[in-house]
Formats: C-alpha cells, structure tokens, sequence
C-alpha cells in the first residue's frame, strides 16, 4: 500500500511497513532531530512540517493514513494526565487530513492509558470521530476497530503495550472489511505462556549480551554505543528497576513525568544505564540504523517509536490483506451469509 506517517518520528513503524512491502509516499514530523534521523536511514526524506499546518490537498495519492499520535498527555507515565491536556487533541489532526483525503484505510496507535482517560469517555469520543470522518459530506464513514496488544507477543524483546485502531472505509464492501478485520489483530509470534506452544518471548540476555561492554575499545565499532551518567539507584520506580537477563526489557519510554527527560532503565548488572545501541535494540532497530542529534534526543527518538518488528506484523497483514493472501474465517462468514 502506498502510506501517508503522520507524526513519524524517527521512523519505527515506518521501517517496519517498509519492510512488510508498503512504500511511505509521504512521512511528515515537525522535530528536527528526528529529521537528520530519518533522512539518514531511508531512501526517502521526512517533511519538517507541524501537522496543524499540513493541507489534505499537499499529500498526494495514498492507501492508508498511520500516526502514533502524541500520547504523553495518554500515558500512565504521566501522573499529571488530563482531559484537557492540548497534546490529546492532536488526534483531531488525523481526524481533518482523513476527512480532507478520505484514504480506503488508517492505522492509528497509542498507549494503553488512553483506555482510562477520562473514564474511558476520551477513547469512546476518539471511536466515535473516527467512524464519522466523512459523514458531513455525503460519504459512509469509517468502521473501526481497536486492539490492545503487546509488542512482546511479536518478537520485540520489551513488554510494551499499545492500542492499536484500524478503520477501513465502508465505501469498501464489506466482506472485503469483514476479511482484514477477521485476520487483524496479526497472530502472535511469541508468548510467556507454555500453553500457547509458541517461542518465548525475546530476553534481554537474547537481545543485548553480545555487545561490547560502552568503555571499551571496541564500543567504538559499534553506532550509538554510548549512554549517560545518570548514577544508578535500584529503588523499584520507573527507570530505577532490577531487571532480569532472562525477561524482555521494560517499557522502553521518550519522556518521564511529563516535563523531565527519558527515562532510560537500568542495565541487568546494575552498574549502568542502557545505551542508545541497548535501547534501540530493545526496540527492535537493526544496528546499521544510526541516530542522531544529542544523547539525550536519541533516547527521546527511540522511546517515542513504534517497535520496528511489532510495526513490521502489523504491516504483513496489511500487505497479505492487498495481495489477497486472507480469507474470512468459515464461521465470520456463515454469520455474515446468514445477513
């Protein structure tokens, strides 16, 4: 599919479309050092622009509209989380270039958080614009449908959880809707449940044991093997945690408490923080993407992404759905022959 990213970042659910076989017609980002970033990693190069001043009428021929939207003001990292917070209503943005575009799909993400705000009020208002895009102007509108899933359960190596909306245009038939739908959310490649008969969940120990210890020689040979200062104090709050070799990492995170910088967790020894390399790996990045911009922004970039292989399940299916590789499972489709 052809893809307008809203809000791209440094590019994490971008390179994992990508490598699903989706091509980003447009990505757009207002952050400069998520821009050096971008361009330095894609063939394509990001447009430093704020979304409010971006026009329905500059995005050219697309499929799907994708944003991970803002969600500080969502997150339960936030204690300060509010309603009002102006950051929650960059949702609307999505919202004006879909009614402007009107593109057959969007995929939209964001945390968990955005489940409880508000007693669950702001996600049903956030469902509820979605499925009217279009509707003031004669068209069907959007059915949509929100998943909560853990990056965990796709082979990044980090329990991160996010819900994810896909709305399809019921201009389109709807057994073809009933189709993704049916095969989405992506079937989870691993599990912390013996159960489930699937690999375990990626570990830390899997993920970041073979590099080389960041005051070494050989660090250098490494992009983005170098961290912070930061002293360490195990005390059992967010970034100050005792992790566990043989456990997927915690939450990689952007910001802290809403004003501060990222938090960056605690290397399983305990002497040291994760470095930029650790994190991004956490994330799923592959090592010859290169960060820039200060230590602190890299780690701002990376915690703010979509995990590369969580984005890159969510994408296959999209890309099996346009090559007519689903089909609708045999009991969704007597119910909808019974209709």
């Amino acid at each position: 599919m052809k893809v307008v990213s809203l809000f791209a970042g440094c590019g994490g659910l971008d390179l994992g479309l990508v490598k699903a076989g989706h091509k980003i017609v447009l990505a757009t980002d207002f952050d400069k050092d998520c821009k050096v970033t971008y361009d330095n990693n894609f063939d394509h190069k990001l447009l430093l622009k704020d979304v409010k001043e971006l026009k329905g009428e500059e995005l050219p021929n697309y499929d799907i509209l994708t944003g991970g939207f803002p969600c500080q003001g969502f997150s339960v990292a936030n204690q300060y989380r509010d309603v009002k917070d102006e950051r929650n209503e960059l949702y609307l943005q999505i919202v004006r270039l879909l009614n402007e575009t009107n593109p057959k799909y969007f995929l939209a993400e964001n945390v968990p958080g955005i489940l409880s705000l508000g007693k669950g009020e702001v996600v049903n208002q956030i469902m509820k614009e979605f499925s009217e895009i279009g509707v003031d102007e004669g068209k069907l509108g959007y059915e949509v449908h929100k998943y909560k899933l853990n990056a965990a359960d796709y082979g990044v190596p980090q329990g991160r959880k996010r819900v994810i909306f896909l709305g399809i245009s019921k201009e389109i038939d709807k057994s073809k809707r009933r189709e993704l739908f049916d095969n989405f959310p992506p079937p989870k490649t691993n599990s912390d449940k013996i159960g489930d008969k699937l690999p375990h969940q990626k570990t830390l120990k899997e993920t970041i044991s073979d590099l080389p210890d960041p005051d070494s020689i050989e660090a250098s040979k490494v992009k983005n093997h170098y961290g912070t200062k930061h002293k360490v104090k195990i005390n059992g709050y967010m970034g100050n945690r005792k992790l566990s070799w043989n456990k997927p990492g915690p939450t990689m995170v952007g910001r802290g408490g809403g004003t501060g910088g990222p938090v960056i967790a605690v290397h399983p020894n305990c002497e040291r923080r994760f470095t930029v390399r650790e994190t991004a790996r956490i994330q799923s990045f592959p090592d010859n993407f290169e960060f820039f911009g200060s230590t602190s922004s890299q780690f701002r970039q990376i915690g703010n992404a979509v995990a590369v292989d969580f984005a890159y399940h969510l994408g296959k299916i999209l890309k099996d759905f346009e090559d007519g590789r689903l089909s609708v499972k045999v009991e969704n489709q007597l119910a909808f022959n019974f209709k």
